[in-house]
């Protein structure tokens, strides 16, 4: 059950208007609405601190969790993906200053850095920002956007799956555009597809019928689910200049929770959870052709958008 008091529904994080939608009720009783204005799927009714996803986390566990892939024998889970993210950010920056914000334990960003980029990371968790900096010897920040004061401009600004987290994107994306973002500077922003999200729930609750793996729209301290259309409306918000946006394939997450009861972050091996892996290519494939056709994808997992500073 929810533990922070809100009364009162919040309003739409990137129209602000009032009047939603009931789409779904956890069972901590956070509320997935859709906004009667702009479209945009959120919660009306949340968690006070969305940024504290990874709750309290010792070191000691990050570190067994992480110890393959710091002595090389195993790669990270979404080390394919980073550099899917990297070649596309390759693709248009101007200049190699790269900062990125709810970086996590800082393995994209490692990965920015061995490919010549000089890198920042912020990070809200303590523990792992720590890990980050000890282990991967990064410049990680920790704190969030209304704790920290940034002096720096970056030539890159990155949200890879943070950006849903943020309570009030439009106004944290305008300062951090206007006070640190060097002109010609991009942005690039990627985070699961609210589309995505809503076809499973109805496919669920009309047909029972689920994917596996976690339930919709979860987990439930994100504030905002965005699809193509609601991402560009937030750059668009921005007056910044959308280069390209699109969709990325699915990311093949980790299965040895099933096996060992710890949620390893290491790569699987190619045959467990090949069954799932196929299943969501296909479905990735069907939602680009949807998409090509009327402009909404519904079966792919992640949308991305890369805009510019003029």
């Amino acid at each position: 059950m929810l533990t922070d008091d809100n009364p009162q529904p919040f309003n739409c994080p990137l129209c602000n208007h009032n009047q939603y939608k009931e789409i779904k009720v956890f069972e901590d009783e956070v509320i997935v609405g859709k906004c009667n204005k702009c479209e945009l799927l959120y919660t009306p009714k949340r968690h006070n601190t969305p940024e504290d996803l990874f709750g309290e986390i010792s070191s000691e566990k990050i570190d067994m969790i992480f110890k393959p892939i710091l002595n090389g024998n195993k790669r990270h889970f979404r080390y394919n993906i980073f550099k899917k993210y990297h070649k596309k950010i390759a693709q248009y920056a101007k200049g190699n200053k790269h900062l990125d914000i709810g970086c996590a334990h800082g393995f994209f960003i490692d990965y920015a850095r061995s490919k010549g980029l000089q890198v920042t990371g912020i990070e809200p968790n303590k523990e792992i920002a720590n890990f980050g900096r000890n282990y991967l010897n990064l410049n990680i920040i920790n704190g969030t956007l209304d704790q920290i004061n940034l002096t720096e401009k970056w030539d890159i600004i990155s949200f890879t799956d943070s950006l849903e987290y943020f309570k009030t994107p439009i106004s944290d994306l305008s300062s951090l555009v206007e006070n640190n973002l060097n002109q010609n500077g991009i942005i690039f922003i990627k985070v699961p597809n609210g589309d995505y999200f809503f076809a499973r729930h109805l496919i669920k609750t009309k047909l029972g019928i689920g994917f596996g793996g976690a339930e919709a729209f979860s987990p439930s301290k994100r504030v905002t689910h965005f699809n193509i259309k609601t991402l560009k409306n937030l750059i668009n918000s921005l007056e910044l200049d959308v280069l390209e946006g699109g969709f990325f394939i699915p990311i093949n997450s980790p299965i040895w929770y099933k096996y060992t009861g710890i949620h390893l972050e290491i790569e699987n091996p190619w045959y467990l959870g090949l069954k799932e892996r196929i299943l969501r290519n296909i479905l990735h494939f069907i939602g680009c052709i949807e998409f090509v056709f009327f402009r909404k994808n519904h079966f792919s997992q992640a949308v991305y958008v890369i805009a510019v500073k003029k």
